[in-house]
Order: structure tokens, then sequence, then C-alpha cells
């Protein structure tokens, strides 16, 4: 896309900001004119958000910290169902995915290796439990009552894996309203036939005893259009929530909450959405610094068929095979809050039991030749204890103790059905003499009667963790304040690898579509690398805040964050990934508290960050094995700015800008390519030093804008919103794959809602992503030469019905 065109959509989105805001300064003379003032009725003030990010109750305005906090009416301005669309409303958080896996990225650093053993770097917690599975993160978000993204590392009161962050969900909990039980339905028909109910019933049981239920269902079409299968991006999805809270006096309260959550549908891609256009060297070689773009399927026995261009329509595959995906989680928490007096207790207790099974057209072309399958399973016991002072005192303090075991399964299953003739790709010679075939799709010659080529790469991982950490601020004078932390940790894991060969056969009228002739017992696995490893680490923070004024506050942080090693398939272990963040900020509200403006400025270092390479399989000729080793470092430093205003009653403006500046310090991994600048390099690590990392835009921005037209019979609100992306590299290797590319762009949504004076409903239409903006999550070199390309969610529009009594 031209650089005219992009600033023409960027300019749509600030342009239609602009005319809402005058229509509304008009109308708010008009409609609001209508009606003398009453001089009793206060005029409209930003609302106080308490929020628990430091372990107690406080306002959002209040921590010293980077923390953006958002109601339930905020997430459903934004449209916000999942963790996919926070970076509408958070600039300097993106979000990339694979398959299922959710890939968050924040203030320099990335979560590009989320396969067996590694995590997101920013974690996410649900009702104060930390989930562990990146494919678990876009899970639970309904009935939400609030969310608060944490930016900059979280070590000392979190803990391990919040290198770069920390997302905290909390649910609603029950209620005990003087009006009885109450309902609410939320019901959404968007395109795609995406068809979404989402109903809660809370219901004060007694005066000290209420319980309140969630269910959400979601089903749809799938907005992957295949010529030759089932389509893919099906959501059929089922969530409940039982939550019972009971209240003894004022002193103690015990709240239980039971979730199950099932998904039926498939996640557009195992590991990516499609194939992209890959850069080669004028004889074919893959390079990343290739002039070339071949946009051919490359995989073994796709018969050479065109892959779709990765800059012409993203929403078509060719899929012969379309796996029946399985995802579940079952989760049950009961937090114990006592009130002592002089000090408070919170215990958080959890059980989790979470499944996934995925699986993919692993030649991605309309041939029968080649399949492969995810398993994950992970069962998790966690155990918090905090134990705080008031809030108010000269000295405010909180401790505590957490501990956790992980029974994780993980593994790889994949075979090739038929056979495929290779002698087909030519072979050419490098500018140094090497002779490398050209990576181009094969046919298929025959069917199989014994498995072409099989690899099941097993991991079972016992992961024991142990936390004591506390921090405190202490008021030095009256308005200066000192802050301390620390955190120690313990992390034992023991790991059992292997690989258990296929104990199936193939006939020509049988081929397998799930993964039950692979053996996932660890008692059957062969060559064994069984691997034990202790992690330590102690986190810190240090700071003060200074209160310049009444509702103007400045702080200045000093944090670490880390993300313990990673074990390999091979039995082989990284080390922990580090980092350290200095952060300076302002908090201010004013003319009575109708402005809220926010600034953060921030240095950040990481090291030892892992990187993913792979390596031919030993135990299953032809296959490979893809492990992490530590890359490097990266520094990062950037400002971010929010400002919140009601420049007249019932309107409301809302912007946020983050500017960053990352690179590599000494970075580097392994050349996936052939060649590189056409030269077959005998060391195949590559230097990255002085690059910019993936998912690091120069400029992010959000903006939006709202008003409430009062009229005879209702309330009419108009909401617009959008985002603006300066570009960057969406590749999970090299930074400069040309594959990985994303140009900048703009995102802009439209709501319109109608409340009737009279009636407990309302009617909204939407539409979002209007300049239909598909944006390249991630691109990661695989196998063959493919270049596997993530998509984002393309335009969508639709209607929603909301009814309380």
């Amino acid at each position: 896309m031209s650089r005219k065109k992009r600033t023409a959509k960027f300019n749509f989105g600030i342009a239609a900001l602009s005319a809402l805001s005058c229509m509304a300064t008009s109308a708010s003379a008009q409609v609001a004119g209508a009606k003398p003032a009453d001089p009793e009725v206060k005029s409209e003030a930003l609302e106080v958000i308490v929020i628990t990010a430091q372990k107690r109750l406080q306002s959002s305005q209040s921590v010293s910290a980077s923390v953006q906090a958002l109601t339930p009416e905020a997430l459903a301005l934004a449209g916000i169902e999942d963790v996919t669309r926070l970076e509408q409303v958070s600039p300097g958080l993106v979000f990339a995915k694979s398959g299922n896996d959710a890939k968050l990225a924040m203030r320099g650093a990335n979560s590009n290796a989320t396969f067996a053993d590694n995590t997101s770097i920013v974690g996410v917690f649900v009702d104060g439990v930390y989930k562990s599975r990146a494919s678990q993160q876009t899970r639970a978000f309904f009935d939400v009552e609030r969310v608060e993204i944490l930016k900059g590392p979280q070590g000392t009161l979190y803990g391990r894996n919040t290198l770069g962050g920390a997302i905290n969900l909390y649910s609603a909990a029950p209620n005990f309203k003087k009006e009885g039980t109450t309902f609410g339905l939320t019901s959404t028909y968007a395109r795609f036939n995406d068809f979404r109910n989402e109903f809660h019933v809370n219901t004060p049981v007694s005066d000290d005893f209420a319980v309140r239920m969630a269910v959400v269902s979601e089903r749809s079409d799938g907005w992957i259009k295949n010529l030759v299968g089932p389509n893919e991006g099906v959501k059929d999805n089922l969530a409940a929530r039982f939550s019972g809270l009971l209240n003894v006096a004022d002193y103690f309260s015990a709240l239980l909450r039971l979730s199950s959550i099932a998904e039926n549908g498939n996640p557009a891609g195992m590991f990516a959405l499609a194939g992209a256009c890959r850069a080669v060297t004028a004889n074919g070689l893959t390079d990343p610094r290739g002039t070339a773009l071949d946009c051919r399927n490359p995989r073994r026995g796709s018969g050479g068929t065109p892959a779709f261009d990765s800059f012409g329509d993203r929403r078509t595959i060719e899929r012969d095979f379309v796996n029946d995906d399985r995802l579940t989680e079952r989760n049950a928490t009961l937090e114990l809050n006592a009130d002592f007096g002089a000090v408070t207790l919170k215990s958080i207790t959890s059980y989790t039991n979470y499944r996934s099974l995925l699986g993919n057209d692993a030649d991605y072309s309309r041939n029968p030749h080649a399949r492969e399958w995810v398993k994950e399973e992970n069962k998790s016991v966690t155990q918090e204890l905090q134990l705080s002072s008031r809030t108010g005192t000269p000295l405010e303090w909180t401790t505590g103790l957490y501990a956790s075991k992980d029974k994780l399964f993980f593994a790889y299953s994949s075979l090739r059905h038929t056979v495929d003739d290779l002698t087909v790709r030519p072979t050419v010679t490098s500018a140094n003499g090497v002779v490398l075939p050209v990576l181009i799709g094969t046919p298929i010659v025959s069917n199989a009667t014994v498995i072409n080529n099989a690899s099941n790469n097993t991991q079972l991982i016992d992961s024991s963790v142990f936390g004591i950490f506390g921090q405190a601020t202490y008021a030095i004078v009256k308005d200066l304040r000192a802050i301390a932390g620390v955190r120690y940790s313990r992390e034992k894991k023991d790991a059992v690898n292997g690989n258990a060969p296929y104990v199936g056969s193939l006939t020509p009228a049988v081929v397998p579509s799930t993964p039950d002739n692979f053996p996932f017992d660890p008692a059957t696995a062969t060559a064994r690398s069984d691997v034990s490893k202790t992690f330590t680490n102690t986190t810190w923070r240090l700071g003060a805040e200074y209160d310049i004024r009444k509702d103007v506050n400045a702080y200045a942080t000093a944090s670490t964050g880390y993300l313990s090693g990673v074990m390999n398939q091979n039995g082989t272990v990284t080390l922990p990934q580090k980092s350290r963040s200095f952060e300076i900020g302002v908090k201010s509200r004013f003319l009575d508290n109708k402005v809220q403006l926010n600034l953060a400025g921030y240095q950040a270092k990481y090291t030892d960050l892992a990187t993913t390479f792979q390596i031919p399989n030993p135990a299953s000729p032809g296959a490979v094995l893809t492990l992490s080793s530590n890359g490097g470092t990266i520094d990062a430093s950037g400002l971010e700015v929010s400002l919140d205003l009601i420049p007249v009653d019932r309107m409301r403006v809302s912007a946020a800008v983050s500017f960053m500046k990352a690179e590599y310090g000494k970075f580097g991994l392994n050349l996936p390519q052939q060649v590189q600048n056409g030269i077959a390099p005998t060391n195949r690590f590559v230097d990255l030093t002085g690059q910019r990392p993936p998912y690091t835009p120069k400029v992010t921005f959000a903006a939006s804008a709202r008003y409430d037209f009062a009229l005879a019979s209702g309330t009419l609100t108009p909401h617009i919103q959008s985002r603006y992306s300066g570009a960057y590299s969406a590749a999970g290797g090299l930074p400069y794959d040309p594959a990985g590319q994303q140009a900048s762009f703009t995102q802009t949504d439209f709501r319109l809602m109608w409340k009737p004076n009279k009636g407990n409903w309302s009617l909204e239409v939407f539409v979002e992503n209007i300049e239909n903006e598909m944006v390249n999550q991630r691109t990661q070199h695989g196998g063959d030469g493919i270049e596997q390309a993530n998509y984002g969610f393309p335009k969508n529009y639709g209607i929603k019905y909301r009814l309380s009594f």
C-alpha cells in the first residue's frame, strides 16, 4: 500500500473523531439547551476506578505504575470480548498469535516463543490465578467486572513469567442488590453468521449469601473460505461460571468460582492461516535478502499448487484436511478474605484442568499428503496467601507466599501418508558453491500402505514453584513516599522427553483424521532424554512517589522480572530470561475531575532472551525438533501519554499514544532460510545487533469519542474509536524477512446505541475495522521453506441487543 493511501486511511479515522466532537459540541447547545440547566444537578466528572494491581484496593490514579483499567462499559464500547482486541485501546500493546497461542508484546519484549515449555512474556491472571499456557490466555472473557493492563516487569508482586507486564481479568462476583434477583442478557449477531449470547443471573439468597451464574455461547460459520473443504475460523464455544459469595459480618468472606469452558471449532490454522510469498534469489533459493518473491506452495506433496499471495485475498485457502479441534478448561477457585482490623488476610486456592488438541493440513494444499497435531494437557494447583496492612497509614505493606504445581504434557505428532516425488526439485549452486535443492511443491506418486514418515515428539514436565514476597510504601514526609519490594522464587522442573513411533498402518482407503495411533504414554517413548533443573531468582522493586498537589502525583520506579528456563525436547535447558526497567511518570486530574492526563517514560533491558530454531530429529529421519536457546538482549525506551476528558456534559473523549525505540543488543538466531545474500553459511548464526525487534512499532495511537444525545424518548449514543500503528515486523525469525512485514495502518470502529427512557433494554449497531485491514499477526519461516502466515480479523459488522431486569 502506498504511503499516500495509508495516510488517507489514518486521516479517515481522525477526521471521523473530529467530526463527532464538533457535532456533539454543537448538539450540546441544541439538545441540552432545550431545557434550562438545573443548578442543583452537578456536572459530570470522570469516575474513580478501583483496582488491585498492587494486591490492595486503590484508585487507578494513585498507583505508581503504568496501569490501564477497563470497566465493563469501556470494554463494551471498545467491542472487547477477549484479549485479541485490547490493543485497540492500549497503545504499546501488540497482540500476535499462532493458532490458539496468544503472543502478546509489550514495551519491546515479545512472545514469539510459546511452543512446548515456552511461555508468554506477559502474564495473564484470571481472578488472581495465573494462566500458564499461551493458548489459555484468550479464554474466560465473559461476565467481566474489570480488566487491568500492567505495563513493565511485575516480578515482585506477580512472580514468574511477567517479564514485560501482566493482565488481570476479574469476573463479576455475586452482589447483594436490594431489588433481589437480577438478570442480564446480551445477544450479538455479526458477520459470518456469528451468533453470541451472554447471560447472567444474580440472586441474594440471604443477607449473607449470594450466588451468580454466567453463561456464554458463540457459534459462527468461519471467516476463512476453504475451496476444497470446511471453512476455518469456525466458532463453537460454550462456557459457564458459577459463583457463590458468603459474607460473615464485616470481617470474613468466602467466594467460590467454578467455571467450565469448551471450544469445538477451529482457530483458523494450527500454526498459520495460510502461506505467504517468500523472498528468493534469482535462481530460486530461499533468501531473506532475496530480491524476488515466490508465491508458490513449497511444501512437499502439495503438487506445486500456488500458495495464496500474501498481498491478495488473505481469507481463502485450499485444505483437504480440517481437524475437529477440541479445547476444554475446568477451574475451581476459592478466595477467602479476613479482616483483623490492622491487617487483612487473603487466600486464593485454585485447581485447573486444561486440554487442547489442534490439527492441521501439513502440506497446506488440496492434495491428501500430510497431517499434524499438537496436544497440550496441563493440570495446575496454585495457592497464594497475602497479608496486608490497612490503606491510608504512613506505612502500607503487603507480604505473601505463593506455591503451585503444574503437570504439563505436550506432544507434536505428524505423518506423511502418501508418497511424493522429491526428484522434481531441481538443484542449483549458491554463490559460494554449495549445491542446494529449489524448494517447490512435489507431486504425489502413490498411496502409502505403510507410514511414509512419522514423528511424535512428546514431553512431560512436572513443575513446582515456591515464592515469598513483600512490598511496602512508607511516608517519609507528608507528600513523599518511598517504595521497596522483593521476591524470592524457586522453580523445579522435571522433564521426560522422547519420541514414541506411530503404531498404526495405512491403506489407500483409510487415512487417519486423529492422532489416536500415536502413543502418548511417556513410558512408551524411545530415545528418551530425562532432565531436571532448579531455577532460583530474586526480583525487586524500588521507587518513590510525590504528591505535587491534590490529584497530581509523580513517581519514579525501578523493577525487574523474569521467565524461568525452557526445558527442550532434546534434554537441553536454557537460562532464565530477565528484565530490568526504569520508569518515571505523572498522573493528574484537574478541572473538577473533567480532565485526566497521565504520562510515563521508561527504559527497559531484556537479557538472555529465548529464540527458537530447528534441528533434525535423530529419532525420525526427515522430521525436525523445535528447540529454544538464549539469543541475547533487547534495549527499549519509550514515552506513553493518555488523556481522558469531558469537554461538555454527556460527552467523553479519550486519546493515548506510545512512542517506542527498541533494538537488539548482541542477539542471534539460526538462519532458517537456505541462503543469505545468496551465500550458504557454514555457521548459520545470524547476528541481529542493532536490528529492530518484532512487534515494536515506533508509534501507536488510539482515540475515541462519544456523545449521549438526550432525545424525548431515549438516549442516542454514537461512539467512534480509531487506532493507528506504525510499521513493524511480525516475523517469528529474522526481523527483516519481507514475508513478516506489516505496513503502517489504521483500524476504525463505529457504534450507534439506543436506550429508551422507559424499558430495560438497549440496541446497538456496529462496524469494526472499517478499513478492512487484515493485520499480519505472525509469519514464521517453516519446513520446506514455507512462510506460515497468520492474519487478523477483517471488517466486522452486526447488531447487539441488551436486556436487564
